[in-house]
């Protein structure tokens, strides 16, 4: 008897352990089913929020544009206005020389030689006006002006030949300032979309003589250098037998000392 009511009590426990598991077997399956719930709404959000962008985009790339102030290397310059006026609210345009390539501390260096040429080339920036022409001089440090060449407003490259440098102006060491500038001339004022005269590069001019090797009868560049050495191969011997001697009286004094 006493057996049969430990067994009754048993399977009542057993009974109650099953229906806590289904019961929280049907919570789990409550909360999964309202978490894909709760996913599938952010993700109808999501696809609403990217359409929402995706018109918002659409709409600004079907936008009229008015005169940028970035860089115009995709317009061509045969297509801008020779003359034109624009508000202050657009910037200048300038020129960048891109060749040759300055450093922050050294400029380009050049050798005073008929044989060289300097080559320029340069990008234009904000530029909404196209120049009629354009000159491209250099100053040099005696504030003599080179003309190097005169071309049409769309150009973006010139070579100096040294070759073409009057005989009676010969170009001397030092620093030269290069400018580049319209048709309204080198100290033309900023206007709007139109080029501001540029002279941000310097280069740098050097004579071959003043970098000539000597070849004097006086001139010995390893004079230095064997005189040394002669002097190594003779000192070597002796200060070796100094030292030897040196060694031998000391060995000797303290024989006869102690």
């Amino acid at each position: 008897m006493r057996l049969l009511f430990q067994l009754l009590i048993f399977a009542c426990l057993g009974l109650l352990t099953i229906q806590q598991t289904v019961a929280q077997s049907s919570q789990i399956a409550a909360s999964s089913g309202a978490v894909a719930s709760t996913s599938a709404a952010v993700a109808v959000s999501s696809t609403a929020a990217a359409a929402v962008s995706s018109g918002v985009v659409n709409s600004n790339s079907t936008t009229g544009t008015t005169p940028s102030n970035n860089t115009n290397a995709s317009n061509s310059l045969a297509g801008l206005p020779t003359s034109a006026s624009y508000g202050n609210t657009v910037f200048p345009g300038s020129a960048t020389f891109l060749t040759p390539t300055a450093s922050k501390s050294v400029s380009p260096l050049y050798r005073i030689d008929s044989s060289e040429n300097v080559t320029f080339a340069w990008s234009f920036t904000n530029l909404l006006v196209r120049p009629t022409n354009l000159t491209l001089a250099a100053v040099a440090p005696n504030s003599v002006t080179y003309t190097i060449t005169a071309m049409d407003g769309a150009a973006t490259s010139a070579t100096w030949a040294l070759s073409n440098v009057p005989a009676a102006s010969p170009l001397m060491m030092g620093m030269y300032t290069i400018h580049l500038y319209d048709q309204r001339g080198i100290s033309a004022t900023a206007s709007p979309g139109w080029l501001s005269p540029a002279s941000a590069l310097t280069i740098a001019f050097y004579s071959a003589e003043s970098y000539a090797t000597p070849t004097g009868t006086d001139y010995c560049p390893t004079c230095f250098y064997n005189s040394g050495r002669r002097l190594n191969m003779n000192m070597g011997p002796m200060a070796i037998a100094f030292g030897i001697a040196s060694l031998s009286s000391v060995l000797i004094l303290y024989g006869l000392i102690y």
